[in-house]
């Protein structure tokens, strides 16, 4: 008999169809003639890798599942579980597996799309692998810290998620169902993923002892002994550059303006208005040139010293620094007291914390990443 019809019986079963083995199903034969086809995919010749072959049978043509949509450019699959044959995107794939649970594919598209939901910028990148990855990892670091809080905290959690689910939609009902409905979420996508994490800060914030606190305190005005120092401040900024770089003025036009608005402030000239007329910085001079209670380590090097070194009410002689000349003067000036400085501080050990389970612990809870 020639080779390209021979006649066989053959299991017609799902299995068959995505291997392109033969088998037999219970109960079930079926007279089928091999040929040898040839496929043609945009114009370009494929032939299946393992040999297999297609076959007619009562006038259709049967070929290997599995050959066609990965030449297509289809993941395939076969789920036992559910006798399913997945084409193209599965969303019961499972990407990750850790001690503990799975993570399929749906529930990593639905945490990517809440991420991008409260950080748009993601967006740009939400396909790449590197990102996938790091997003699944994520996630499996936000289920593990948030099994292991205490009940209580828990329970607060989904308290704290639902009431800040509530104060959203009390805003605009209509907006943020709209802003849903665009991102593909549900509600109770964002109210889980926010009570997660609500449990998570929860069970970091726990483990913080007031000797980590203390020491971090230490370690913190040891690096910068006006760390906490904070001040009201005025200014009129008289810029060489303007924003762009362009030249304004030359450094000698700029230092005699900023002595002369200096005078004139020391005769009882008005901030308000002066600030108006003649500040280049457009964060402060409607404000008649006021930063109020900002903290001095926010500044350049020269601006912060002279906030903090200035004696309050009077009026300096121009401090120059990279953004010019600066005509200051320290309206008030504290430092924070420990209950000011403590969420600070537990916020910075609760990001240390998250960044040692982060490298020492999770990437030994991870069993097996499948990312697609």
């Amino acid at each position: 008999m020639k080779d390209k019809m021979k006649g066989l019986l053959v299991g017609l079963t799902i299995g068959t169809l995505i291997s392109g083995s033969a088998a037999y199903a219970a109960g079930t034969q079926i007279e089928v003639a091999f040929r040898a086809l040839k496929y043609m995919f945009d114009g370009v010749e494929k032939a299946p890798v393992d040999g297999g072959k297609g076959f007619i049978y009562e006038g259709t043509t049967y070929v290997p599942i599995r050959f066609v949509s990965e030449s297509l450019g289809k993941p395939v699959e076969w789920d036992e579980a559910s006798q399913t044959i997945w084409i193209g995107d599965n969303p019961t794939h499972i990407v990750a597996t850790y001690q503990g649970g799975q993570v399929t594919k749906k529930q990593l598209d639905t945490f990517q799309a809440i991420t991008q939901f409260f950080s748009p910028s993601y967006a740009s990148v939400k396909d790449s692998a590197e990102y996938r990855k790091s997003a699944v990892q994520d996630l499996i670091r936000n289920r593990i810290l948030a099994s292991r809080a205490v009940e209580a905290d828990l329970k607060a959690a989904q308290d704290k998620a639902t009431g800040q689910i509530n104060a959203w939609k009390a805003q605009d009902t209509e907006k943020w169902s709209q802003s849903l409905q665009a991102a593909k979420l549900t509600e109770s996508d964002v109210e889980q993923f926010l009570a997660q994490n609500y449990a998570m800060t929860s069970l970091l914030n726990s483990s913080i002892t007031e000797d980590e606190l203390k020491a971090k305190f230490q370690a913190n005005v040891a690096a910068d002994k006006d760390i906490y120092t904070v001040a009201s401040v005025r200014h009129i900024l008289i810029s060489i550059n303007d924003p762009q770089g362009q030249p304004l003025r030359t450094k000698a036009d700029a230092l005699a303006k900023a002595k002369e608005i200096a005078l004139q402030l020391k005769n009882g000239g008005d901030w308000a208005k002066l600030a108006l007329e003649s500040s280049d910085d457009p964060g402060s001079k409607d404000q008649g040139g006021l930063y109020k209670d900002a903290e001095v380590s926010a500044w350049v090097p020269a601006f912060k010293k002279a906030a903090v070194e200035l004696p309050i009410g009077q009026i300096s002689e121009p401090v120059e620094t990279s953004f010019g000349y600066h005509v200051m003067k320290v309206e008030a000036r504290t430092v924070k007291t420990w209950e000011q400085v403590k969420p600070a501080l537990m916020l910075q050990l609760a990001k240390a914390k998250l960044q040692t389970f982060v490298e020492q612990e999770l990437p030994g809870l991870i069993i097996k990443l499948d990312i697609r």
